[in-house]
């Protein structure tokens, strides 16, 4: 049965206000990490160590493991009941730690060619090289907890319980702020705070597990217990999960491309971190909330050959996933250098650093719609258990942000390897949106257009009231200004930006939930 505009809203912003915690409090973390590293070689060494774990984090935490298991977790339960569902669980959940003690083994005795397959410009600099091989180390552990708590968080998912799924994320960097505020009042060297805050990767994502494992144990569903059984259910599993997981993680793929790419300049994925981080806070809100609520929804429509309601829900969510995404990408291209200047200016972080992030970070913005459009597309085929066909969607933007990397100017590598990524989500898009057009699984209706109008024309009177007030700001923007009134200047002006837009898109009838209700019905 189609879910409820209301319901889909609600569960949509449940999951992306928990993932905005996390993503501030990431802010808050990076904030640390500028200010006690800077943006050279120890930075860039323990941000290439921290960019596996973090890779891991996202892909996990938007869904990776949500795509292959949810569906074949509510078949089983619609088909055979809800214990036959349980001890699914229990098998999936040991047979995965089970391969990931053999993966992190081996990733502790391969870490210098993981740190060189995510940056192959540390291969001339072998002391950065040695720092990130030893971070590495020290961080991989996380890997294997953070997996571990996916899989019982997408049981959480598959019952509707999605609160503490999107909260446990939040304990890495409660972890990580602690180390470093530790490593920054003993006035610890850069390169021993780095190995702290390494150590406190595994610790958080042991504390993550922790969290997930007690609130599935005092659901209703209960913790299965773990058996290391083979079932028909496991051989589904291991046939979807290898694409699934590939295709939810290329985003995150793209962008360990776009680190490769910006390795070749020193300090280049420091300031490609750093845009990166800002980009996710919208990205995370929209994309991984319409990613991680839409899987078991149209999973559920598939169970029951709801082809109208499944039709419904993908314009549902590209509606209010565009009205959100759209004006987030105009605010970071457009006040690029006052975000970056407020957030990381300051210690070892320099007027040139953030120059340099600001540029990253417009090139950033131009692929955030287009990345969300994609997230939305991939679940239709998770739900119906062919993710071979967002694979295959995958792999055409891992090329395309590949060659745009490399035809770049290589002056401004981290700028470079960010409009790469960006391309890099437009081909994701499309192709993921051909797809759908040919297996007539949903198509454009005339009715949406009226909202989509309606969502840029409040994008630019947002952006028309940005422009009046910044002149007014520029002093309080200034490094010269107070901490605190810098912070207040960039909160008043996307404080107007915000309320101004959404004035405009209630008025101009962008935000019509009801009005979304109606789209596919006459389809």
């Amino acid at each position: 049965m189609p879910a409820e505009p209301a319901k889909l809203a609600r569960n949509s912003l449940v999951v992306g206000l928990a993932t905005v915690l996390s993503r501030l409090l990431g802010f808050a973390r990076d904030m640390l990490i500028a200010r006690m590293l800077g943006a050279g070689p120890v930075a860039d060494a323990f941000l290439v160590a921290f960019r596996l774990p973090n890779l891991m984090r996202r892909v996990l935490g938007e869904g990776g493991l949500n795509a292959p298991f949810v569906p074949v977790y509510l078949d089983l339960r619609t088909e055979a009941g809800v214990e036959a569902a349980r001890h699914f669980a229990g098998q999936a959940f040991a047979w995965l730690a089970l391969a990931l003690s053999v993966v992190t083994a081996l990733g502790l005795l391969l870490a210098p060619w993981l740190v060189l397959a995510i940056a192959g410009g540390f291969h001339d600099a072998p002391a950065t090289l040695a720092m990130a091989t030893s971070y590495t180390r020290i961080a991989l552990p996380f890997l294997a907890f953070t997996t571990l708590a996916s899989l019982l968080a997408a049981v959480l998912n598959s019952e509707g319980r999605f609160l503490v799924a999107a909260l446990a994320p939040s304990l890495l960097n409660l972890v990580l702020i602690a180390a470093l505020v530790v490593a920054l009042v003993t006035g610890m060297p850069s390169q021993q705070g780095a190995a702290l805050i390494a150590a406190a990767v595994s610790l958080g994502g042991a504390l993550h597990l922790l969290m997930v494992a007690i609130a599935l144990w005092r659901g209703k569903t209960g913790l299965a217990r773990p058996r290391l059984q083979w079932s028909p259910g496991m051989t589904r599993l291991v046939k979807l999960g290898g694409p699934a997981l590939l295709a939810a993680s290329t985003s995150q793929l793209v962008l360990l491309v776009a680190t490769q790419i910006a390795s070749a300049q020193p300090g280049a994925v420091s300031w490609l971190y750093y845009a990166d981080r800002v980009f996710q806070l919208p990205l995370g809100f929209v994309a991984v909330a319409m990613g991680v609520v839409l899987l078991p929804a149209i999973a559920a429509q598939e169970s029951h050959g709801d082809a109208a309601g499944r039709r419904q829900t993908i314009d549902r969510a590209l509606l209010l996933g565009l009205a959100l995404a759209v004006p987030a990408a105009t605010a970071l291209a457009w006040l690029a250098d006052p975000i970056i200047s407020v957030l990381f200016e300051r210690g070892r972080f320099t007027e040139i650093d953030r120059i340099r992030t600001a540029d990253a970070m417009r090139a950033f913005a131009f692929g955030l719609p287009f990345a969300v459009i994609a997230k939305v597309f991939a679940q239709v085929y998770f739900a119906r258990q062919t993710p071979h066909l967002p694979l295959y969607a995958g792999l055409a933007a891992l090329i395309v942000a590949i060659l745009a990397g490399r035809s770049g100017t290589m002056a401004m590598p981290a700028t470079n390897a960010a409009a790469a990524a960006s391309l890099a989500f437009v081909t994701q898009a499309g192709v993921l949106g051909g797809f759908l057009l040919r297996d007539r699984l949903w198509r454009p209706q005339r009715r949406m257009l009226r909202p989509m109008l309606a969502i840029m024309a409040a994008n630019l009177v947002m952006l028309a009231g940005i422009e009046a007030v910044m002149p007014r700001l520029l002093s309080s923007l200034s490094i010269d200004a107070a901490l605190s009134r810098r912070i207040a200047a960039l909160t008043l002006l996307c404080g107007v930006g915000c309320v101004l837009y959404a004035l405009a898109g209630r008025l101009l009838g962008a935000f019509r939930l009801r009005e979304l209700g109606r789209f596919g019905k006459t389809s």
